[in-house]
């Protein structure tokens, strides 16, 4: 531990990482940069998966099937980390709409629970169902647990993705330049090597603490509060 360091000075870089460490978005739309391909588990045959990253609002993916066995699959390209995640919704016919939806990420053979939305029913357009990821996931599933006024079938206008690459994480000790700690006062004064081997602990730590974390503290595929209490 560094000479004076204190817990307050680890959130404080925390803070600091958590603002910095993300290089700027350059578009708010990523969705055809990041992600190689998309599978779906039925398509109707005028609206099919190709749709959902068209950017048109008139085209739409529709399933075709049994109730709760609805899904979207994404396969992100090697690197792609997912900042925020968006269904954009066909509000004009309701029983089509989404009420609930679970997000699963990982490897296709092992893939985890991210985590369970409950979409608000005054929503008509865009819902986020997934944000912050900080690690990258090789497959994402959207898998449509219920729709609205017990629907069979799922119908969107598109998905849309904000994401960047892993290697925009990468930490240096040019990071820690006197200008950027202006509004970090524990840090200010901080040597940069001090500050970059303490935050290199730090990533460090997190990162082992996300493998174990589904270990420790289970969460429920139902459950929609678990997730907002531990997060």
């Amino acid at each position: 531990v560094p000479p004076g360091w204190s817990y307050e000075c680890d959130m404080e870089l925390g803070r600091f990482l958590y603002d910095h460490s993300e290089k700027k978005l350059q578009h708010m739309d990523c969705t055809k940069e990041h992600i190689n391909s998309i599978e779906v588990s039925s398509q109707t045959e005028d609206c099919a998966a190709a749709h959902l990253t068209d950017n048109l609002t008139y085209t739409f993916w529709e399933s075709s099937g049994p109730p709760g066995q609805h899904w979207v699959r994404l396969n992100m390209k090697k690197g792609a980390i997912v900042k925020r995640l968006w269904l954009i919704l066909d509000g004009q016919s309701s029983s089509y709409v989404p009420r609930r939806v679970a997000v699963y990420g990982g490897t296709l053979s092992r893939l985890q629970h991210l985590r369970t939305v409950l979409i608000n029913e005054n929503s008509y357009q865009n819902v986020c169902i997934l944000r912050d990821m900080k690690t990258h996931m090789p497959v994402l599933e959207i898998r449509f647990l219920e729709c609205r006024d017990q629907g069979y079938n799922v119908r969107l206008q598109g998905i849309k993705i904000m994401s960047f690459w892993e290697w925009d994480l990468i930490l240096n000790a040019d990071m820690f330049q006197p200008g950027r700690l202006v509004r970090y006062p524990l840090l200010e004064g901080v040597d940069a090597d001090v500050l970059y081997r303490r935050a290199v602990l730090i990533q460090r730590f997190v990162q082992l603490l996300e493998s174990v974390l589904c270990y420790l503290i289970p969460l429920s595929e139902d459950s929609i509060g678990t997730f907002n209490a531990l997060r």
